[in-house]
């Protein structure tokens, strides 16, 4: 596992004013987490405590394509009514399956059935949370070592639809879900064990306001760490086929959600919004607008003829009182945008994926062309912001209709191989991370697979949401150990000759070598302020006596292996010379090793 595709980073802007000059945002070739697995409807989430990402899909059951299903050896072999689930310890470079005491399974199946509707969610403790359904059964799940074994959960936190999850106190998870029972039916059940029981009755988001909008909730539920309160995207609908999207919030004590407020009345292609919420507790809500022409019939069955649409967003700076005038994020000329997904960082930072087709075209019944873009935008809240737009995979992952048609697509053999939506997500260091399906690989022998592949993508580049800069090297974790040097002293008096060699001992995490700097002094018995060390590398000029940890230093050549020379003739006395490394995250060597001491006679 772990097979990796070649891909092109193409760099766009889609704001009219010039945006601050920033490092490109570019992304590591995509990987496959998995070559037999299906991976429709993916997450992925790191692990900041155990340093690991951890990556669920749909099992793939309600996401055949009959047009592949000649090719199901993998699906039928591997089918065990459990969502997908796999680890990374090295960044997403390579991925290992959850096994559960070697039986294929990803988990205990007595604590978690359930196919379909993966979710990932950390609470304040550290631990870890997944779902999947049955077509009626909500499993609940949870980790507490890096996603190897979930040694908590139910197989019925409830009956319902499409959870989603949110973690909130040290072992505490809410779970939303559409219920078969109940008005409103969407509700949102806690758990205080870790996920190991939930409440036979649960918190109602869901009703009518008082100007006639019915609404419900609809979306990936949040818990914000610094307020307490939850929020959860809604929809809105009214008669005459008016739709509207905003959030409501729910507050310790409540028995139900307030009132909801619409951050904007809009068409809507994607089944539910995306929201996420940054560090100062802004929050964003980002959809995909679905404009059709009046009077016309060129869309699926009839429908109305799709036009040209955006990846917009609001923002709301008091948690969903007010939202901000929705903005564009995308809207490319001659392309159909839909599915976006957000997550956010530091205050005002941003990153938003979405699939893009290469036509405007209603995908329910004409194939396309899908890639995968991303923005970044680290002035998200102001009035103006910057996209910087990247093709992050620079390829198709996708080459067919996009059925939404739920489980009803593999009866009229429609494709529905990518799911609902895919997901991005950021590391400690606010890298992002791209979880998505591609179902451009053949079935062995040729033809079409019936399920999508899972594929991962990490930044590599360019401004994280943390304030960091995402470099090549691993993001999963940092690099605090200094390197370590060693140092020899040449024969001679008229020429005072070092060499040596340096090594980062960071790992796994090891930055690199920076420099190796070098100096010299002569010295005055032990005391540590008795260093007067030389001020040039071709005269006999020192400082005046001080602190020995005070040294001027030189740049030697060289970094694993290095080398120095002083061209000066150095009188009688007692001299000490020294090397010291800098690695690239800047953890600079205190000499012990890196220190001889000499006697000019």
């Amino acid at each position: 596992m772990g097979r990796v595709l070649p891909a092109v980073a193409v760099v766009l802007s889609l704001a009219p004013a010039a945006a601050p000059a920033a490092e490109p945002v570019g992304f590591s070739k995509p990987i496959f987490v998995d070559e037999q697995l299906a991976g429709g409807e993916p997450l992925v989430i790191h692990d900041n405590v155990h340093h690991t990402l951890i990556y669920t899909a749909h099992e793939g059951t309600t996401h055949l394509y009959r047009n592949g299903i000649t090719y199901p050896q993998d699906f039928v072999a591997n089918y065990r009514n459990q969502v997908n689930i796999w680890v990374s310890k090295d960044d997403g470079k390579t991925w290992q399956r959850d096994d559960f005491s070697g039986t294929g399974f990803a988990t205990n199946p007595s604590q978690n059935q359930g196919f379909s509707d993966p979710d990932l969610t950390v609470d304040e403790g550290g631990r870890i949370y997944n779902t999947g359904i049955d077509l009626a059964n909500d499993a609940l799940f949870s980790t507490n070592d890096g996603g190897y074994t979930w040694d908590r959960g139910t197989a019925q936190c409830h009956d319902g639809d499409r959870p989603w999850l949110a973690g909130g106190k040290k072992d505490e998870v809410f779970l939303a879900t559409n219920t078969n029972l109940g008005d409103p039916a969407h509700q949102i059940f806690q758990s205080t064990d870790g996920g190991n029981t939930c409440p036979a009755t649960g918190i109602p988001n869901g009703g009518t306001t008082a100007d006639g909008w019915d609404y419900t909730g609809n979306g990936k539920l949040l818990y914000d760490h610094h307020n307490g309160k939850l929020i959860e995207p809604v929809t809105f609908t009214k008669s005459g086929g008016l739709t509207g999207l905003g959030t409501a919030t729910w507050t310790r004590g409540q028995p139900t959600f307030d009132k909801p407020v619409m951050a904007a009345q809009t068409s809507v292609f994607a089944h539910w919004p995306s929201m996420a919420i940054d560090s100062a507790d802004n929050v964003y809500l980002v959809w995909d607008t679905d404009p059709r022409a009046p009077n016309t019939t060129g869309g699926c069955s009839g429908a109305k003829t799709e036009l040209p649409n955006a990846i917009q967003m609001a923002v709301s700076k008091d948690f969903g009182k007010t939202w901000s005038k929705p903005i564009d994020i995308a809207k490319p000329a001659g392309k159909k945008v839909y599915w976006p997904w957000v997550a956010a960082g530091d205050n005002g930072k941003v990153s938003v994926v979405w699939y893009q087709a290469d036509g405007v075209v209603d995908l329910d019944c004409t194939a396309a062309k899908t890639s995968l873009y991303e923005a970044t935008i680290l002035d998200a809240t102001s009035a103006n912001p910057h996209p910087q737009v990247v093709d992050a995979v620079g390829r198709p992952v996708h080459t067919n209709f996009v059925c939404q048609g739920g489980t009803t697509c593999v009866a009229t053999g429609q494709d529905r191989r990518l799911g609902d939506f895919f997901t991005n997500d950021a590391d400690a260091n606010g890298c992002v991370l791209i979880a998505s399906g591609d179902t451009t690989v053949p079935a062995p022998g040729g033809g079409e697979r019936p399920t999508a592949l899972p594929i991962f993508l990490r930044q590599t580049s360019g401004p994280g949401l943390r304030g960091k800069s995402c470099g090549t090297t691993s993001s999963s974790c940092t690099d605090h150990k200094p390197p370590v040097t060693t140092i020899k002293l040449g024969p001679g008096r008229q020429r005072i000759s070092l060499s040596g060699g340096s090594s980062d001992k960071g790992a796994p995490c090891a930055s690199g070598l920076r420099q190796v700097q070098v100096s010299l002094a002569r010295v005055n018995g032990q005391h540590v302020t008795n260093c007067r060390f030389l001020k040039s590398r071709t005269s006999y000029q020192l400082t005046e006596a001080r602190s020995c940890r005070r040294p001027v230093l030189f740049k030697a050549t060289g970094t694993s292996k290095w080398s120095f020379t002083f061209d000066v003739k150095l009188p009688p006395g007692s001299y000490r010379a020294q090397a010291r490394a800098t690695d690239r995250k800047s953890n600079k060597e205190t000499p012990r090793v890196g220190r001889v001491s000499f006697r000019v006679p």
